[in-house]
């Protein structure tokens, strides 16, 4: 449970390893397995959120350091993955490699970006059967494939959801809700961030939680930018959330554990 503004709900709260290597020099990038140490130092009973590469562009990290990042797992509340920058594509082998690292690590849940699926253009095809295959190869592997909105997507999230089945239980794929990406979309009213989690409520398994100023991307401290964080909180414990949710903060000044430190403390004490 967050805090008290949650008091129905029991997401169970994490921190994300990207902010280790979103905007900080390469020179001061740690290990997978060095990150993940530092977040649980911050609080033992977080969860992890983890990627399999330093960058985007990054193929990947070696079998030791993934061999070590999994050892840190074990100690985690729950892990999760997010999709590598070279699998942003409808690449099926990539996929399945992903949620095989998924399994490596004792993920339950791995994010994928709906260019994954092959769509990013009202005009693209989507390949019903090769994803439910996917999914079902996932579902084996007791790895859950939660599909987060970008911004504007909602006509996107919809069209996956009416093409698989919009039940998560039933098609082992539901959403991933980024509070940073919705509160920078123009389709969802004037509270989007309220709007993306109730329209999604039933597709829910998973969300990012960072802040922004509805220009750009800045992944702040929940806090620091100008999401309604107090209606967010009430909206998940409306909804019963009893997912995941994870920090994903990119500090510019201070370290990572700090910002989540920060981020946490705020979160619980915001009703």
């Amino acid at each position: 449970m967050i805090g008290s503004a949650m008091s129905k709900a029991s997401a169970r709260l994490g921190a994300s390893i990207w902010g280790f290597y979103g905007r900080q020099p390469v020179k001061d990038w740690p290990t997978l397995a060095d990150a993940a140490r530092a977040l649980l130092s911050v609080d033992r009973a977080l969860g992890l959120e983890v990627w399999g590469a330093k960058s985007l562009e990054d193929p990947g990290a070696g079998d030791a350091e993934i061999a070590d990042l999994a050892e840190v797992c074990c100690a985690a509340s729950f892990v999760s993955v997010h999709v590598r920058g070279v699998h942003m594509r409808w690449d099926p082998a990539g996929l399945r490699r992903e949620i095989d690292f998924s399994k490596r690590v004792q993920a339950s849940l791995l994010v994928l970006h709906p260019v994954c699926l092959g769509v990013s253009h009202p005009d693209d095809r989507l390949d019903v059967p090769e994803i439910l295959r996917i999914a079902e190869y996932a579902a084996g592997r007791d790895v859950r494939l939660a599909l987060e909105n970008m911004v504007d997507t909602i006509w996107l999230l919809d069209r996956v959801l009416e093409a698989v089945g919009d039940d998560p239980e039933a098609t082992n794929l539901g959403i991933c809700i980024d509070t940073g990406h919705a509160r920078m979309s123009h389709d969802a009213g004037r509270e989007p961030v309220a709007n993306y989690l109730e329209r999604y409520a039933g597709q829910l398994l998973h969300i990012h939680f960072h802040d922004n100023h509805g220009a750009s991307d800045e992944h702040l401290v929940p806090g620091d930018g100008t999401i309604d964080w107090a209606r967010v909180l009430r909206v998940l414990d409306g909804i019963g959330h009893t997912g995941t949710a994870v920090l994903e903060v990119h500090p510019v000044d201070g370290t990572v554990a700090e910002a989540v430190r920060r981020g946490l403390t705020f979160l619980r004490s915001t009703v």
